[in-house]
Parts: structure tokens; C-alpha cells; sequence
């Protein structure tokens, strides 16, 4: 499934939300990777907290660690 990267989306996305081991602890910038894809700092995984943003609900995704493994649509939909 395609993640639309629109604003309203970018300001659910939790990414940069203080709470993601794998966002902070990697020093990333940017979010909502669900559209986006993964970041080019290519990131160690920590810990996952995408099942608790407003966005991967409403899109009904179900792979984790989009910043370390690419956007929803490149790993094929879900």
C-alpha cells in the first residue's frame, strides 16, 4: 500500500516523537518513512514503535522498521 507523504500524515507520524529507540538513538531526522523510505544514514535497528502511530493504523500496515528497510510500497504494500 502506497503511505501518501502529505502533511497531515508527516504531523501523525510518530517517528520523531521522543519515544523511538530506533529514530533516537540513531540520530535521525525526518519521518513518516512508511512513505518515504528508509533513511540514508542506514540505521541500526533498537526497537520499533510503529504499531503505535496513527498512520500505520489508518493504513493498516504490518511491517515494522520502515526507517531501516524502506517505505510500505517498496516492501510491497504491507
Amino acid at each position: 500500500m502506497k503511505v501518501p507523504d502529505n502533511k497531515d500524515n508527516f504531523t501523525m507520524c510518530i517517528c520523531y516523537s521522543g519515544r523511538c529507540p530506533t529514530y533516537d538513538e540513531n540520530n535521525l531526522d525526518g519521518g513518516l518513512f512508511c512513505s518515504r523510505g528508509k533513511h540514508p544514514k542506514n540505521p541500526e535497528k533498537k526497537r520499533c514503535i510503529c504499531p503505535d502511530c496513527t498512520v500505520w493504523a489508518q493504513y493498516q500496515l504490518s511491517n515494522l522498521y520502515f526507517c531501516t528497510e524502506g517505505s510500505a510500497e517498496e516492501r510491497g504494500g504491507e
